[in-house]
């Protein structure tokens, strides 16, 4: 359902700006409208420049929590006592304290990190019997230490011979050779060319430690478990200075909050020297409430007017309520577009419409047990979004249909767990599909009736009488539904007041727009160029006669994911008979599992693509604009 809505324009002495949105509208849901796009005469109106000065503070803060880890997403702002300062000051001293604490903690864990790689190069060479400090004192030599490709060791003398070089070979594994090699000074740079060139690859030492690699290793370890209790020292502080003042800093942006959303607001107004004036949608509760806060008060001017009296100047946004029940479908529409204000809501059509044809497609009484117990499940932790909230109707459908089709868990017929208290799909197949297709029929007919209600609403002729979702179609849709029924039933009756009212029908449907235009009283209702739009006509007429046998035959895929449910099933039963065990368990299980995962998602596709096919392009437009209160 779409809530009634009101345009208010609310005048005020300029001074009284802050008291109103402070009172009044800060806390209610409303959309602000930009008050220039409804005031005649703008001249003399200045908006809003000036930044909000709350905005540093603000982001400040979130900044602090979010180095913090602090979760903020719920604090509720309310009025509190103090300045803008004040509050910079606090979270500025905040900030400056715990940034102190967990900088020394990231300078430690940098540092170990640094460690940790050291000791990663020394290990290949822990057994070597070589001090790395007198490797450092070093004076008319140079020394590289790495790794070299096996294949490159093995050729590595042809091309060192009469170089003034030497290797020493520390550790081999599977694919590299570890070790040291030594150059003198001079000849440094051109044996680096030519180790390069065998692929080794450097790996650096920088330790400052005395000792062979082993002394070196054990001597880092140590290091690393003094850096270990530091760093543990500087965040244990760290949350107990969190833990100490989080409620104050939770307390004080909620103050912040506040006051940044009062200065968002007034972006909103737009002033004259000695007057604001704001512009916003709000419904009845709300408009009473400002009517109740302006009362007795002179200064202040509310004037509400009705959206159908404002004309095309400005599109009313759309505010959806609906039940609880419906809410998730919501989502859906969302997805095809929102509805005009002038428009019906689709939601609690499309919540039966899905919710019956999944039960019909999904029938079983176990996977619908299992599917609302997900669903309650979801819901309780809170998470899976509106999939979770779906999953309880369309579950509940589901074990309902399973109940009629005697169906539980994929047993039916012969070995059926309950009996049906309808009939079994897969023992009347065309029973089924002949089912699906009647329903179809319906509802296409409710979603034409639909498209008059929404007509009657627009005060659209064309909708209302000559389109092919209008009156003519209604009538042309019928008859054809009547006579098509009698010719299979073997019926004789005649059929020419039938024929007569499609003749009719398709008449009216073929000029539609001339039509339209003669009904609401225009001028040139005729077409000028009269050959392209009979040929126009023409091939419209044609795609809608075959967009209505389409979209009833649709339906035949309701029936037919019927019987792939118990198609699938049988074939997971199949299995499961052909084991002994727990093998069969388990294919039961898994079985059961993959069907509801795999049909599950595809039935809720297609039902939703019925939805959006073959029952909104009938009479649903869905190009309104959202009801929305963000605070930028």
């Amino acid at each position: 359902m779409i809530e009634k809505l009101k345009l208010i324009n609310l005048i005020g002495a300029r001074s009284k700006l802050d008291e109103i949105i402070e009172t009044c509208i800060l806390d209610s849901e409303v959309q602000f409208e930009n008050p220039l796009t409804v005031i005649k005469e703008t001249k003399g109106f200045d908006v809003h420049m000036q930044a909000n000065p709350y905005s540093d503070v603000m982001k400040r803060y979130e900044q602090v929590f979010d180095y913090a880890g602090v979760d903020y997403s719920a604090v509720k702002k309310h009025k509190g006592g103090y300045t803008h300062d004040q509050l910079w000051a606090f979270i500025d001293r905040f900030d400056n304290q715990i940034h102190h604490l967990g900088e020394e903690a990231e300078r430690l864990e940098r540092e170990k990190e640094k460690i940790e790689k050291i000791i990663q190069t020394l290990t290949p060479i822990q057994g070597a019997d070589v001090h790395l400090d007198y490797l450092a004192r070093l004076k008319f030599m140079k020394f590289r230490f790495g790794r070299l490709p096996n294949d490159s060791y093995a050729k590595m003398d042809a091309y060192l011979e009469k170089l003034p070089t030497y290797f020493v070979e520390v550790q081999k594994d599977k694919n590299y050779t570890y070790g040291f090699y030594f150059v003198s000074s001079h000849m440094a740079k051109k044996v680096d060319h030519i180790f390069a060139s065998l692929y080794f690859e450097r790996e650096w030492i920088e330790t400052e430690n005395e000792g062979t690699p082993m002394q070196v290793i054990e001597t880092l370890k140590n290091k690393i478990s003094d850096i270990d209790a530091q760093a543990a020292k500087y965040r244990k502080e760290f949350d107990e200075v969190l833990q100490k003042k989080k409620d104050m800093l939770m307390d004080d942006y909620a103050i912040v909050k506040y006051y940044y959303e009062c200065n968002a607001l007034k972006k909103n107004a737009v002033y004259t020297k000695n007057t604001f004036y704001l512009t916003f949608w709000a419904d009845e509760k709300v408009v009473q409430k400002i009517q109740d806060c302006i009362e007795n008060q002179p200064e202040y001017k509310m004037i509400a007017e009705e959206p159908e009296k404002l004309g095309e100047q400005i599109q009313t946004p759309t505010k959806l309520k609906n039940l609880r029940i419906f809410k998730p479908f919501e989502e859906f529409v969302k997805m095809y577009g929102v509805p005009r204000y002038n428009e019906m809501d689709p939601t609690p059509f499309l919540a039966i419409v899905y919710t019956l044809l999944f039960g019909m497609m999904f029938g079983d009484l176990g996977h619908g047990i299992c599917l609302l117990f997900i669903g309650l499940l979801l819901t309780w932790k809170k998470k899976g979004g509106f999939i979770a909230n779906l999953l309880i109707p369309v579950g509940i459908s589901s074990a309902i249909f399973g109940v009629l089709y005697g169906t539980c868990f994929g047993f039916e017929g012969e070995e059926a767990i309950i009996h049906p208290l309808w009939f079994t799909p897969m023992e009347q197949m065309t029973r089924i599909l002949i089912t699906t297709v009647a329903i179809g029929a319906g509802i296409i007919l409710l979603c034409m009736l639909f498209n008059i209600i929404n007509g009657i609403k627009q005060k659209n002729w064309q909708k209302i009488l000559f389109s092919q979702n209008g009156i003519a179609g209604i009538v042309l849709y019928a008859c054809a539904l009547y006579m098509g029924v009698s010719i299979f039933m073997g019926s004789k009756y005649p059929f020419v007041a039938i024929v007569i009212g499609i003749a009719i029908s398709l008449i009216l449907i073929f000029l539609q727009e001339p039509l339209a235009k003669l009904a609401e009283r225009k001028k040139e209702w005729m077409p000028k160029e009269k050959g392209g739009f009979l040929v126009q006509s023409f091939f419209e007429l044609f795609e809608i006669l075959l967009s209505f046998v389409t979209n009833t035959m649709s339906f035949v895929r309701v029936g037919a994911f019927a019987l792939n449910h118990a198609g699938m099933m049988s074939v997971v039963l199949l299995f499961m008979h052909q084991m002994n065990g727990a093998g069969s368990v388990i294919i039961a299980i898994f079985g059961n599992l993959l069907v509801m995962g795999i049909e599950g998602l595809i039935v809720g596709i297609q039902v939703l693509r019925l939805g959006f096919y073959e029952m909104f392009s009938r009479f649903y437009d869905g190009d309104g604009k959202a009801f929305h209160t963000t605070i930028e």
